[in-house]
């Protein structure tokens, strides 16, 4: 009996140590003790909005983590970088870039050519997408992949976030008569992908689908049809995204109140609050600055294709 406590004793204490942090390799480190996690991310809060993309995907990892996201920074407890992607062994399809995604933030633009020509932290052979929101990044991102024979393709919009919520914040919403508000099925992806604008294929719908059944999201329905009119989703970097409104309920106040709804479940549940929106979107810009997102910055996505 007391050798059998030895042997647990030091098999629980080797799990602790493998369990803080693991180095692949001289320029990569994975981060998977629970306070390491905690600590980045409070201090990733005091880089809003930069830091945004990167934040809001570490809070899943934390949470319920449903993408096997794993967190990778360049050093700790000194970082400079930190990407979260899921792990390369599970990025199997080299055409999926929605699978094939990594959430991005740099404190040291320069660092970071070596952070990201690591094989082990970027696989540059496949299709594959990287978002944030600093625009500064541009340069370096094109510099590092165009050694790998990849063609960038870059999209910039405009960056909403605040704060929090308040209780008034959920007053003086929009009331159609015709509708009510519920959540999404994993099988309505489809109408959610025939207008998205990343979407449009069925790697999208099925990125989709697994959004909605593991994330927040908000529609309005038509009583006694169901069939969502508009809907609003977050996905596994806590962003509010994929908004859309039917024609004939637009300029109702509609797509506020969704907006509205959704973030009040993202704070209730500890993410921050932030969206995009398309330089030329106007109403949706109007509508989140009425939802009280203040303009924040850019956000940026970087997709790779290799030549």
């Amino acid at each position: 009996m007391y050798l059998r406590t030895i042997i647990f004793s030091l098999s629980e204490e080797k799990e602790k140590k493998g369990s803080s942090s693991k180095k692949d390799t001289e320029g990569m480190l994975v981060l998977t003790c629970s306070s390491k996690l905690a600590s980045l991310r409070r201090l990733l809060t005091h880089s809003f909005p930069e830091s945004l993309k990167v934040c809001g995907a570490l809070h899943h990892v934390i949470e319920k983590n449903p993408f096997r996201l794993q967190v990778l920074v360049d050093q700790w407890p000194d970082f400079t970088s930190v990407i979260c992607r899921p792990p390369l062994e599970e990025m199997t399809d080299p055409s999926d870039p929605y699978t094939n995604t990594y959430f991005l933030f740099s404190k040291d633009p320069q660092g970071l050519r070596q952070f990201l020509q690591d094989p082990e932290t970027v696989n540059w052979k496949q299709e594959l997408q990287i978002q944030g929101c600093q625009p500064a990044l541009t340069g370096v991102l094109h510099e590092v992949s165009s050694k790998h024979g990849s063609q960038m393709h870059t999209t910039s919009n405009l960056l909403y976030m605040r704060d929090r919520m308040e209780s008034e914040d959920l007053e003086n919403m929009s009331n159609i008569s015709d509708l009510q508000f519920s959540t999404l099925k994993p099988e309505e992806a489809y109408l959610v992908n025939e207008v998205w604008a990343f979407g449009g294929n069925l790697l999208g719908e099925r990125y989709i689908s697994h959004c909605i059944q593991s994330f927040p999201n908000v529609c309005a329905r038509k009583l006694g049809v169901g069939k969502p009119v508009a809907w609003t989703m977050s996905e596994q970097s806590a962003e509010m995204r994929m908004g859309y409104t039917e024609k004939q309920y637009r300029n109702q106040g509609l797509f506020r109140t969704m907006i509205v709804q959704l973030a009040n479940k993202l704070h209730s549940m500890g993410c921050p609050l932030y969206c995009h929106v398309a330089p030329d979107n106007k109403t949706s810009q109007a509508a989140t600055l009425r939802a009280g997102f203040p303009l924040a910055g850019r956000w940026q996505q970087w997709k790779f294709q290799p030549l």
